[in-house]
Formats: structure tokens, sequence, C-alpha cells
């Protein structure tokens, strides 16, 4: 008996399996591969906030420290400065005292007219047909345009005397009414009276300018006028001319010493 021997393998083309992987998880070792992406994309999202808002904290607490810091600081350039002030106030105070010291003593020699310098300014301004026999001061007057008005720290001064007439009267008051020592406004002529009996000139002479055997009769008269309130200082020279020296001198060391302008 034949027997027939067919070799199949010889036919087959050859083939190459690969060795997959195996899954991992998955409770039958079975099903595909878990794509785990989104889950990491998700936590970083999430963690991207949370890192920003402690780096925000972190940086603010930098920042409030500093500020806290920076307040301490201030305080006690505070305090500094309010010790300052204190002081500062303090001084004021004595420089305030001292300068109402200063005021009231220059005010002591604003407000001086020397007798001396009053008395030589109406000598020199007393006309030839004017006698004055007495000379006194009193609290002096309100302005005559202005009766509100207060009378100076000077006083007023009293003129009395006679003239050879009433127009001498005048002149004279007018001539007094442009003396830098006295208050223009103020002169007036408070009396003027004519004398009963004739200047006999046998006895008592006669007026300068009066022609000879020209009868004349005296006038009898009062002149009053506030003293000036105008400052000294502002009177220098004025004063300086009617020798007033002592008083001159010392509101030019004043001057000089800046106490007045």
């Amino acid at each position: 008996m034949y027997s027939l021997d067919i070799n199949f393998l010889k036919d087959r083309e050859p083939r190459v399996y690969e060795a997959k992987p195996k899954a991992r998880g998955g409770g039958d070792g079975g099903g595909a591969a878990v794509n785990r992406g989104p889950l990491i994309y998700g936590l970083l999202g999430a963690l991207v906030p949370i890192g920003l808002a402690g780096a925000y904290w972190l940086v603010s607490q930098g920042q409030l420290r500093q500020l806290q810091a920076r307040k301490v600081n201030l305080e006690s350039e505070l305090a500094q400065i309010q010790a300052q002030l204190a002081e500062l106030g303090n001084l004021q105070g004595q420089i305030d005292a001292v300068r109402a010291e200063n005021n009231a003593f220059v005010g002591v020699f604003n407000d001086i007219v020397p007798w001396s310098a009053l008395l030589e300014d109406i000598r020199d301004r007393t006309p030839t047909r004017i006698q004055i026999t007495n000379i006194s001061q009193d609290g002096g007057s309100p302005l005559p345009s202005d009766p509100s008005l207060v009378p100076p720290r000077a006083g007023g001064v009293l003129l009395q005397g006679v003239a050879c007439s009433f127009d001498d009267v005048n002149d004279f008051a007018l001539i007094l009414g442009r003396s830098p020592l006295l208050q223009g406004a103020t002169v007036a002529i408070t009396e003027a009276t004519q004398q009963s009996e004739l200047l006999d000139p046998a006895v008592d002479g006669r007026c300068p300018g009066t022609p000879p055997n020209t009868p004349t009769y005296l006038v009898d008269y009062t002149i009053r006028a506030n003293i000036t309130n105008t400052p000294s200082a502002q009177l220098i020279d004025e004063l300086e001319r009617q020798g007033a020296v002592g008083l001159v001198t010392r509101l030019r060391a004043l001057r000089e010493e800046g106490v007045i302008e």
C-alpha cells in the first residue's frame, strides 16, 4: 500500500505577529487605555489661579510690612515735629512779648513832642504884631470836621496874648496851622476881644508898622490847637531844626537798629 505525504508549511507565507501591550488597570485586564490629558490640564488650570493668589498675598504682606514700618517712622517724625512746633510756639510767644515791649518803648518816643521844640517853633512863627503872654497845655479837643476822633495823646496847647488887630490874630492862626508840630485842622481862635482903652504910645509904645499918631486898640486873643499825632520818627528833621537834639539822637539810634523805619 502507498502513503501520500503533503507538506502544507512550504506553501504558507511567513507571518509576523506583534505582541500587544497589556492594558493596565481595568478589572478584567482588557479594554482600551484611558486618556488623562484633560484631567491634568484641568488640575493645572485650577492650580494657576491659586498660585497667582498666593503670590499676590505674599506681595501684599510684604507691602503691608513696609507700610507699617513707614507708619512707625512717620509717627516718630511727627512726634519730633510736634515737639519742635511746641518749642517754636514758645519762642514765638517770647518774640511777641519782646516786640510788644519794643513797640511800647518806641511808642513813648513817637508820642513825644518836646516842649522845647514846640515853643521854639511857635516863637519862630509869631509875627511882630503879636505878643504871647501865656502858653499852657490841655487835653486837646476832637477835630471840628470829625468830633468822633479822639484827641492825640500829647494833648493840646493854649496860647493867650494881645495883638495889634483882629487881622493880626487871624494871620497868626493861619501861620500856626502850617506848623508840622500842630494839627492844622484843630487850630482855632476861641476868643478875640478888643480892649476898651487906646494903646498909649508914651507908656506901651506902639505896634510895629503903625504910623505915628494912629490910635490903636489892642485885641486880647486865645488860640488853641492840638499837638500833632504824627510819629516823632517822621519829624526828625523838623525836631532837629528846633533844637531837640536828645530826642533826635535817640530816634536815629532806634532807626539804625531797625526798630523804627
